[in-house]
């Protein structure tokens, strides 16, 4: 993205933030089954994932999951005008804590040990920021920008704003959180990204091979600290957060083993609502034999 695409979505995001947000959430459906539909290259990832995943799941079953899954991108798109651009206090609003019982987590989180939270992409990832810093600062990675120094700007003052702390994604950022770890830290990690050469293993997701993430594993190993499992899905006119404990193989000294039982979690949440995780993401795109399993172009 260049600097003026990013100053130009940073416009339209503040003009949206001026509509009620249950308004945004309706136009964000309406954008993503209308306008983000015709995007084929969208719709073959989509489609092609969910045949992968759910081979058991009918055409017409796997079809209403893709459609919704269309709405729900628009969805999370348009309401960024407002967990970007408003007050905090008026983006933990939007929060709706009677819907699920966290006590369990919340009890952690205020406690004297590390907290390692696995925040997938599923529901509104960027709401957790603002539920997880309610209980104590928690620290992040972040990737900047590349060639969009205002947008990048708008983000990291949005997150910073809702209680982050970022750290940046190499070494010294990885030895940051393991501090944070050590102490009564609270750290939050996305665990369903493709990771760099070397930095993953290979184990099942749904069924297929995926190149998953050892660093929480390492992370949860090194310091003992206690993982949970979130996502804050999306509900009219808000979110619910839903957190939960992390299968208990993910705290194995085997990294195998702690990876694919970080992966069974993130399919445990997932079930809450299918149609609001990243199926558009080419999750197989790297295989034990060197061949992605999406087509190319």
């Amino acid at each position: 993205m260049n600097n003026k695409l990013g100053s130009f979505f940073i416009i339209i995001l503040r003009c949206l933030s001026a509509f009620p947000f249950t308004l945004v959430q309706a136009l964000g459906a309406f954008f993503g089954r209308t306008f983000i539909k015709r995007n084929a290259r969208t719709v073959k990832a989509i489609d092609l994932n969910l045949k992968l995943c759910f081979p058991n799941k009918t055409d017409e079953q796997r079809l209403s999951i893709r459609n919704a899954r269309l709405e729900n991108m628009g969805q999370t798109a348009f309401e960024m005008s407002h967990v970007w651009t408003k007050p905090r206090a008026q983006v933990l609003d939007l929060l709706k804590p009677e819907l699920h019982d966290n006590s369990e987590f919340e009890q952690a989180a205020k406690g004297d040990s590390g907290v390692l939270v696995l925040a997938p992409h599923l529901g509104h990832w960027e709401m957790m920021n603002y539920y997880l810093a309610q209980f104590k600062p928690l620290t992040a990675m972040y990737r900047p920008v590349k060639n969009a120094e205002k947008l990048d700007a708008f983000i990291r003052d949005a997150r910073e704003r809702a209680g982050s702390q970022l750290v940046p994604t190499n070494r010294k950022g990885v030895m940051q959180l393991m501090k944070a770890l050590k102490g009564d830290g609270l750290v939050g990690i996305l665990p369903d990204q493709v990771p760099k050469d070397g930095g993953g293993v290979y184990v099942p997701f749904y069924g297929q091979q995926a190149y998953s993430m050892t660093l929480t594993s390492q992370l949860v190993n090194k310091t003992g600290a206690k993982a949970f499992i979130g996502a804050a899905f999306r509900v009219k006119g808000g979110y619910k957060v839903i957190m939960e404990p992390v299968d208990e193989g993910f705290y194995s000294e085997d990294v195998d083993e702690s990876v694919a039982a970080m992966n069974r979690s993130i399919e445990k949440l997932a079930e809450h609502g299918l149609e609001q995780y990243q199926w558009e993401y080419k999750r197989f795109k790297k295989q034990p034999d060197g061949q992605s399993l999406y087509p190319r172009g």
